[in-house]
């Protein structure tokens, strides 16, 4: 009886593992901007010389509808329209950060942070710049376009940048703290 029920768990944690794998929305976020200390360094992210939350108040999953308009440059830009329940949330968390930045991000990509000038009523979210065909295609996955007819002529099926070099191991640092490494060390004169 125990081999049966250890065997039903095992199955059921391998489904979940196998649908939990294909429905993971594609990594777009929306961070608050955060004060330099809240939380320390593991809670939050620092770009251009500001902080933000390291997770996301608003995912894929949070908007309902999105559109995507040609920059001049080449590029796109995507407005994303919240579901009706998240509209209220995005209303208060703006209207209490007055003043302060939303950082989109895109598959770990920082876009141009957005001012908080006045809360948001409209529910609308826009990630200006820098998106590519390959970004709107994987959003398109997660999030219903607004005009699929005109969106899907701008899908590409594969990512046109380059892949991100893995991040190479730093030497440890001294942990005494009776060492200094910002003191160069002198070469005694040979003679």
């Amino acid at each position: 009886m125990k081999s049966l029920s250890l065997l039903m768990s095992a199955t059921a944690l391998g489904i979940c593992a196998l649908v939990s794998c294909e429905s993971r929305p594609y990594p777009v976020g929306f961070h608050l901007e955060a004060d330099g200390g809240e939380g320390g360094s593991n809670f939050v992210v620092k770009h251009k010389g500001r902080f933000y939350d390291r997770s996301p108040f608003l995912t894929l999953v949070h908007f309902q509808k999105f559109a995507s308009f040609l920059n001049p440059d080449g590029s796109y830009c995507v407005v994303f329209e919240a579901k009706p329940e998240m509209q209220m949330r995005l209303n208060a968390m703006t209207q209490a950060n007055i003043g302060k930045h939303i950082l989109p991000t895109v598959a770990g990509l920082s876009f141009e942070p957005l001012l908080i000038k006045k809360p948001n009523t409209d529910g609308k979210l826009v990630i200006w710049n820098g998106l590519n065909g390959y970004d709107l295609y994987m959003i398109s996955k997660h999030v219903e376009p607004a005009q699929p007819e005109i969106e899907e002529k701008r899908y590409l099926k594969e990512d046109p940048r380059p892949p991100r070099p893995k991040p190479q191991a730093s030497a440890a640092k001294p942990s005494s703290p009776l060492t200094r490494p910002d003191i160069e060390q002198f070469e005694t004169p040979q003679e």
